[in-house]
């Protein structure tokens, strides 16, 4: 009999982590970390009974708990692909760096999980303790998987995040599944559709144009890992005139994605556009480069997407009070996050002395989501290929978004769905 226990991830967005078990056969999907002082982890495991994990993609909210479980002499194979296991390590590493105080890990577990992994490309069965395990492409960032696991005559699918439309940076995720007996499905955008994404980059590209041409600075404030290369490619792919400029994590990930064309749409495009990206120096260079990029009309890219530190903060302290600039978010705004008070109320507070400061720059917000929107989702769930008795667990959402989701999929297509709770077992 095979067993699920769904230890975070569970109606909320964080912390997502899957316990999978059979006759002593004990595989983890996922194991990441909920933002906050202190940060929150799933459920605790044990890593001596793991035969294995498998980790969808880097995100801090899938990856961020993995070094927990490398603190003790059980060293479990974490199994995953190329440019995952690079990002990752990128990510944790600056998550110890931001949060030293408050993890409960440090830098020689992350080196730990590093050396017990084992990389994969897409659509290649593994084999691993009589457990077979494909991985395919998501669509919602480089390396990321939908991942199809056999075990004990079993097929069960975990989407993890996925998108089905094609973005500048990646190909669409993989759709056939056959025969499937059950399912684990992301519920993020479970209640919203995205506006067109052609539409988005054309607005995108013409507000860019129009502030910069005005002799003013667009500072895009973007996650680090995907998202910042993304806007790369749609200035490039529209062809401004400006120079862009890459700081922070967003300069060393596109280095790091750079080395992986295996898992990108289309590699030379990548290529000429980071040669027309201009990449903040690392060292004693960099505070004139900064000052370089402030001092003549282009666009500054720069974690982090939601304002909550990073170099994007250290420019939008800079450029806020030029009405001639322009402050362009294009990632998902937490509430009660800097960015989202920022595009509500028109104000940031300063980092130094906490003080509250008006923006005159021109703000503005667009969708450049990788994840799947409702309609993909059900388009997803209708297409699915299921055996009698299938079931399908919908995670990763909001509470409303993980149960709205359910009861569709109950309702309408008469499908066995759940939107379990932390620490539930089928």
């Amino acid at each position: 009999m095979v067993e699920m226990k769904f230890l975070g991830g569970c109606r909320t967005i964080g912390g997502s982590a899957i316990s999978i078990s059979s006759d002593n056969k004990n595989i983890l999907l996922d194991y990441g970390m909920m933002m906050g002082k202190p940060p929150k982890f799933p459920s605790i495991v044990s890593p001596k009974d793991l035969n294995f994990i498998v980790l969808s993609h880097c995100h801090a909210d899938h990856s961020c708990g993995l070094p927990l479980l490398y603190s003790g002499t059980a060293t479990p194979k974490l199994l995953t692909t190329p440019p995952t296991i690079d990002l990752a390590r990128l990510i944790i590493f600056d998550t110890i760096k931001i949060s030293k105080y408050f993890l409960p890990y440090e830098k020689q577990e992350v080196i730990q999980m590093i050396k017990n992994t084992q990389t994969f490309g897409y659509n290649k069965v593994k084999i691993k303790n009589g457990i077979s395990l494909t991985f395919y492409n998501a669509g919602h960032i480089p390396g990321s998987i939908i991942t199809l696991l056999e075990i004990d005559g079993k097929r069960i699918l975990y989407t993890g995040d996925f998108n089905l439309s094609q973005t500048r940076l990646v190909n669409n995720a993989h759709i056939d599944f056959p025969n499937l007996d059950y399912v684990i499905i992301e519920s993020t955008y479970a209640l919203e559709e995205h506006p067109d994404r052609l539409q988005t980059e054309k607005d995108f590209f013409q507000d860019v144009k129009q502030i910069v041409e005005n002799d003013g600075i667009v500072l895009v404030p973007a996650f680090g890992v995907s998202r910042s290369q993304e806007i790369l490619l749609v200035l490039t792919k529209y062809n401004i005139k400006y120079p862009i400029h890459l700081d922070g994590m967003a300069r060393t990930a596109s280095l790091i994605i750079r080395d992986h064309p295996a898992f990108m749409k289309d590699f030379d495009f990548y290529k000429s556009a980071l040669k027309k990206g201009k990449l903040i120096s690392f060292h004693r260079k960099k505070r004139k480069e900064r000052l370089a990029a402030m001092s003549k009309p282009g666009v500054i890219i720069a974690p982090s997407g939601m304002l909550q530190g990073g170099t994007a903060v250290m420019y939008l302290e800079s450029l806020a009070n030029n009405e001639n600039n322009g402050i362009f978010l294009v990632s998902y705004q937490v509430p009660e996050s800097p960015g989202r008070l920022l595009l509500d109320n028109g104000y940031f507070v300063s980092k130094e002395d906490h003080e509250k400061i008006m923006v005159d720059a021109k703000l503005n917000n667009y969708n450049f989501s990788s994840h799947a929107d409702k309609n993909q989702l059900w388009k997803f769930v209708e297409n699915l290929d299921l055996n009698p008795d299938a079931k399908i667990f919908c995670i990763h959402g909001e509470e409303n978004a993980c149960t709205e989701f359910t009861k569709k999929i109950n309702e309408e297509l008469e499908i066995e769905a759940y939107a379990p709770k932390t620490d539930e077992i089928y």
